[in-house]
């Protein structure tokens, strides 16, 4: 698809960052180097907007607006170009529903978009659109039926509405054409829904090596569920070997390596095991983002890692940045904070105020994105406090 440009080079650049985007590639920051090549590009400067939104912290969008400011003021380009830059001009506004809705329109009548596509699939499952995700894909998938990006973002959207066997089957036909690492995420998690525990950890293991060049996200995200099948097999040792070695390894400053940390200790936690100092380590690269408030899904991994530590200051930092983005009455916002709350009281065994604020804000948390399978924790979570709960006042009787 053509780039306003007066660069070749800037226009390879820019169609290299939507293949390593779709691809979940390691190189997409590559684009930066090249935006000097033509200052006056108004496409690649908002898509280097977008890497910075990717990044989901407040200095990411901070310097994702100043770039997008500068892209819209350009008001040149494709029908595309406009389009997209427009969505991420929304995105970074806060805006979700409008860029979703911009870049549904623009799907609508280029399927074969696949960037938009896969930005598109992003932002709806960041807010918690199953359905909506299911039913943008569904088209893309009969205007594009052999491509594997295609079937993999078709997978994952029938595991997110409850459909793991249609899942399997996107999954598979997608890993036939080639090996997607998305596909194969999205296959772990109709292995993980239907208690194929073993053969899931082996599938993975099997197909790791073409996960070598992802970005850090989906590299240890597969490692991440790789480890679940490990632990819901009472392998605890093999678990905790993989967040070691795979899930804690690559990049401590990237929230979403983080939360797969988190999210990995957590669950060992409620298993029994000693986990020593790690929670230490990881609060330390938490810190920094107790104030941002940028992703309530995010906001809930950090809440129990300061918690966990101990570190009551950040813990209030956290909780007060959460209400003041919950002052204008958004609803996810509002669901951010209260779950928030719970997942504090939760680790520091408070199990009474536990139960009831999850119990309270369990039905909304879908609204603040992240798969099914993470979702679990917090489910879990539910289930630990209500026995931990009950059996302190039976004690107390």
């Amino acid at each position: 698809m053509p780039v306003t440009t007066s660069s070749q080079a800037l226009a390879y650049a820019t169609h290299a960052f939507e293949e390593e985007v779709l691809n979940y590639g390691n190189q997409a920051a590559a684009l930066f180097d090249a935006l000097p090549l033509d200052p006056d590009c108004g496409l690649a400067t908002a898509y280097a907007a977008a890497l910075h939104l990717f990044r989901s912290t407040r200095e990411g969008h901070g310097q994702a607006r100043n770039l997008i400011d500068i892209a819209v003021q350009m008001q040149t380009g494709t029908v595309r170009e406009r389009s997209l830059i427009s969505a991420i001009s929304f995105w970074a506004a806060g805006d979700i529903a409008r860029a979703i809705r911009c870049l549904k329109l623009w799907v609508a009548s280029n399927p074969r978009d696949l960037f938009a596509v896969k930005l598109v699939q992003y932002l709806l499952f960041s807010t918690g659109q199953a359905d909506a995700m299911l039913a943008a894909i569904k088209p893309v998938a009969v205007a594009v039926p052999d491509d594997a990006r295609v079937l993999g973002m078709l997978a994952f959207a029938h595991d997110q509405t409850g459909d793991p066997a249609a899942a399997e089957r996107a999954a598979r036909a997608a890993i036939e054409i080639a090996p997607d690492p998305w596909a194969h995420h999205a296959l772990a998690h109709a292995m993980d829904v239907g208690g194929r525990f073993d053969e899931g950890r082996l599938w993975m293991r099997q197909h790791a090596d073409a996960w070598s060049n992802c970005t850090s996200f989906l590299y240890t995200h597969n490692w991440w569920h790789a480890a679940l099948f490990h632990l819901a097999l009472g392998d605890r040792d093999g678990a905790l070997a993989l967040y070691h070695e795979r899930v804690w390894a690559v990049r401590k400053d990237y929230v979403q390596d983080q939360i797969n940390a988190v999210s990995l200790l957590a669950r060992l936690d409620l298993a029994g095991v000693d986990v020593g100092d790690r929670w230490v380590d990881v609060a330390h690269y938490v810190r920094p983002r107790r104030s941002d408030a940028i992703d309530g899904f995010l906001d809930l991994h950090y809440a129990y890692a300061l918690a966990r530590v101990g570190d009551d200051s950040a813990v209030t930092d956290l909780l007060n940045a959460l209400r003041i983005a919950a002052r204008n009455g958004s609803r996810v916002r509002r669901t951010a904070l209260r779950a928030a709350e719970a997942i504090v009281a939760f680790a520091r065994r408070d199990w009474i105020t536990a139960t009831q604020l999850l119990d309270t804000v369990a039905p909304e948390l879908w609204r603040l994105g992240g798969s099914n399978v993470q979702r679990q924790l917090f489910a879990d979570m539910r289930k630990s406090a209500r026995a931990e709960g009950r059996s302190t006042l039976e004690f107390a009787a």
